[in-house]
């Protein structure tokens, strides 16, 4: 159960809250979600009623088990502060290839090895024996890691999957909290890192430009919205970025699509 302790205390910084609450979201969603995630629409409304699922229900042997989402998604965090200490500490990193270790060590909780690992199986988060569950991770999540020859390479396939734009939120939420840190306001500066940063981690394990490129526009809205942006200042200024982005028209033309219908027919699932 999530409490109003877990969300905020009185001393902390109003983006402190913010960020938490955003990880308890994703998880709390992915949860909500992984019951249902290998079943078509016609099942979910068989199983759970017309209005679809609407509770946690048992999953993974329990109720309210994250998914690889949630894993993934911690172990970038954990890639970004990382790639942060080591930027203050010797003066240079690179975050797609600290990042690369971290999912590494991901990649050794669901039983995988790889000779990367010999140098990266440290820190804290890979103690967490939770998150060595096995769930049901993509299978171009995990062959990209396995075929990486180097930290930060990028993939070397044409997915366009989910697996990438699933676990970058924490991109947006390092935007949002360094900018809050400096008492900066946003600014395209940030924005333009935002989405080169969240696209390459992506691009880490999925090719296509639709693979990346939704993981850089999903890491500016997350950015933005932390910094107390509305959805619709978000979202004009992620579609701004986006375009500039090569190779952006299908990404374009299906967040625009999708913005569209959701303003069209907000409540009608068949639109």
């Amino acid at each position: 159960m999530v409490n109003r302790e877990m969300i905020a205390t009185p001393t902390e910084a109003p983006i402190v809250a913010r960020l938490r609450t955003c990880f308890l979201g994703g998880a709390v969603g992915d949860a909500l979600g992984a019951a249902v995630e290998f079943m078509r629409r016609s099942e979910i409304l068989a199983t759970f009623g017309p209005d679809g699922i609407r509770d946690m229900a048992p999953c993974y042997g329990k109720v309210g088990g994250i998914t690889d989402d949630t894993q993934m998604a911690l172990f970038t965090a954990e890639g970004l502060i990382r790639a942060r200490v080591r930027a203050a500490n010797r003066g240079i990193s690179h975050p797609p290839s600290v990042i690369s270790y971290a999912y590494q060590r991901w990649l050794y909780t669901q039983d995988a090895t790889h000779p990367l690992q010999k140098s990266a199986l440290d820190g804290w988060l890979i103690e967490q024996s939770a998150l060595f569950s096995r769930r049901a991770p993509g299978n171009t999540c995990l062959s990209a890691l396995r075929a990486m020859q180097r930290s930060g390479q990028a993939a070397d396939n044409n997915s366009k999957g989910c697996g990438g734009v699933m676990r970058v939120a924490p991109v947006g939420m390092f935007f949002a909290a360094r900018d809050a840190a400096d008492l900066g306001e946003p600014n395209e500066a940030s924005i333009a890192e935002c989405i080169a940063l969240g696209s390459e981690v992506a691009r880490l394990t999925h090719g296509h430009p639709s693979g990346y490129l939704s993981a850089g526009a999903f890491s500016v809205l997350i950015y933005l919205l932390l910094a107390n942006r509305s959805l619709n200042e978000a979202c004009d200024a992620m579609l701004d970025v986006l375009e500039q982005q090569p190779s952006h028209e299908e990404t374009s033309r299906m967040l625009r699509d999708a913005r569209r219908l959701a303003r069209e027919c907000p409540d009608d699932p068949e639109c």
